[in-house]
């Protein structure tokens, strides 16, 4: 849950900091500048999603879009009332969670809401398996959304990046005793089960 907790955070941070009235135009320069480099990270990992790639590791993205929401909502704390257009995209950002809380008030947006607020703030499991230094495996596993794991292959690409290519098996539920053998230097050979059914196939690499 660290999504959460990060978000929490940042909103209590905004809170007392509103309650305090702080005024320390130092701090909100500081976290402007912070707040416009995560927007850029922010920026680039959606381009880089789209395209089926991102940067490496475990959900960075995620801490990404986490840092620049919640540094979002510690502008807003440290920010003085106005009508300006900065000033109202910064109320945006704090008021995210109690537009999540109105949805699940209100019954007709309760199941959607619902839904929405578990996919941006609830963190998935993942876990990869090696295949070699370029690939490896990767299971996500999304909690009530999604009991069944999915699995993608995870390439390095250029250094800073790698490209995840997603469904590269399609289990009906989870797997257990999952194997992996290389075939040379552009396959590799999967080997899965569920109970007493077992699957192979035989997987690409580039």
């Amino acid at each position: 849950m660290v999504t959460l907790t990060i978000l929490a955070i940042c909103f209590l941070t905004a809170v007392s900091c509103k309650i305090k009235k702080i005024k320390s135009p130092v701090a909100l320069a500081l976290t402007w500048y912070i707040h416009l480099i995560f927007l850029f990270f922010s920026v680039v990992c959606l381009l880089l999603m789209i395209n089926g790639y991102g940067f490496k590791g475990i959900q960075t993205e995620r801490v990404f879009f986490t840092l620049y929401a919640g540094s979002g909502m510690v502008l807003y704390g440290l920010s003085q009332p106005g009508t300006d257009a900065r000033y109202a995209y910064l109320t945006v950002l704090f008021g995210f969670p109690f537009v999540l809380l109105l949805g699940l008030i209100i019954p007709p947006l309760r199941i959607l809401t619902l839904v929405a607020t578990l996919t941006l703030l609830s963190d998935s499991d993942f876990h990869r398996y090696t295949i070699d230094e370029d690939h490896a495996l990767q299971s996500k596993t999304s909690g009530i959304l999604s009991a069944t794991p999915t699995y993608s292959m995870v390439t390095d690409k250029y250094w800073l990046f790698e490209e995840i290519t997603p469904d590269v098996i399609t289990p009906q539920r989870a797997v257990s005793n999952l194997r992996m053998k290389k075939k040379g230097a552009d396959s590799v050979y999967l080997q899965w089960g569920y109970g007493k059914m077992r699957k192979d196939t035989l997987l690409e690499l580039e």
